[in-house]
């Protein structure tokens, strides 16, 4: 990891002296640029601890002129909240799921379209073929994109074992509040779904308000919400994409050599993460299995293919309200594969 060197101002004053009349030399300090950073995972999770790192590695490499002050678990409201904040300036930076993505640049939820990746190739041949086409849509929303972040697949918890897309229409089923995609998914699923945000969950499980939730394993497992259900859906129903934003105001006002550092340490911290958390993800399905839940295998024949025609369905659906079908088309393509 490199250095940034700092302007050896104080040694030219002081040179000064020599070939000079006498001076009285005060040695600047060094500005700090404090950037405020906000998350909803929870502290000492794999999500804060890489953020601790990242918060010694930019305070180290930057000779202390650059701080990354953190603020986990939601204690700065959920994504909606902080979007608000950054909009004032009380946040600079946060981690998005595809719910607060979505806010900023609706287009960007197709990467969560139910039952749309089916390995991690696809996953990352797609966020890398497209992340230099959503940058600048980002900047003119007013908005800096450092890293795609990994949230992981997200997999249905319910009391009940989920088999076929009809077992679903007769529980009570949480959605985020303001999730378009989630909400078109469970509605062609037969379902009215229930908005809550994600701070109501656990009250809402516990008084019998809902029974269904979906959420990484990891995820789960933190929130604590799989000690309320009774089986997860082995079958992903989507993989969640996130990314790290930062005010592109904020980030202009940084010295260039810190702009440039505070990119490339979230791109490095990025991919660190992301490789820890598919372990993590699944070391979690084990947990989740040994805390007494049914995995429920993945549906095979006519039952795997009437959750895929959900995927067209709400692909459909949302084509011309989230995203223009030829950047649905482009998703395709990269896959391999044709709208049904």
């Amino acid at each position: 990891m490199r250095k940034i060197p700092l302007f050896p101002s104080c040694i030219i004053a002081a040179m000064s002296l020599l070939f000079g009349p006498p001076l009285v030399v005060r040695c600047p300090a060094a500005t700090k640029e404090v950037i405020k950073f906000a998350a909803l995972a929870p502290e000492g999770s794999a999500w804060i601890k890489e953020m601790r790192r990242l918060e010694k590695d930019l305070k180290a490499e930057s000779g202390g002129r650059l701080i990354l002050r953190i603020y986990a678990g939601g204690i700065a409201g959920d994504e909606i909240d902080v979007l608000k904040k950054i909009k004032i300036g009380q946040i600079h930076c946060a981690a998005f799921s595809g719910v607060g993505l979505g806010k900023i640049l609706p287009m960007v939820r197709v990467l969560d379209l139910p039952f749309l990746f089916r390995n991690k190739t696809e996953i990352d041949r797609v966020h890398e073929s497209l992340r230099e086409y959503f940058k600048p849509a980002f900047r003119k929303k007013g908005f800096e994109f450092l890293a795609w972040a990994e949230v992981g697949n997200v997999h249905i918890f319910s009391k009940v074992p989920i088999r076929k897309v009809t077992d679903l229409s007769r529980l009570k089923v949480w959605t985020w509040t303001g999730d378009p995609v989630a909400k078109a998914t469970f509605t062609r699923m037969g379902v009215n779904p229930i908005p809550l945000a994600v701070t109501d969950v656990t009250t809402a499980l516990n008084t019998g308000m809902i029974d269904t939730v979906y959420a990484p394993p990891l995820g789960a497992l933190a929130l604590q919400w799989h000690r309320s259900e009774k089986t997860m859906m082995e079958m992903p129903l989507v993989h969640s994409t996130g990314a790290v934003l930062m005010s592109r105001k904020r980030f202009r006002r940084l010295p260039h050599d810190l702009a440039t550092l505070v990119k490339e340490e979230f791109s490095r911290a990025m991919t660190r993460l992301t490789a820890g958390l598919r372990k993590q993800s699944r070391e979690a399905v084990q947990m989740i299995r040994q805390s007494g839940l049914t995995v429920t295998p993945p549906p095979t024949g006519e039952d795997l293919q009437a959750f895929y025609r959900i995927h067209d369905q709400v692909a459909r659906d949302l084509t011309g309200r989230l995203y223009p079908r030829e950047l649905l088309d482009g998703v395709y393509r990269l896959l391999g594969r044709k709208q049904r």
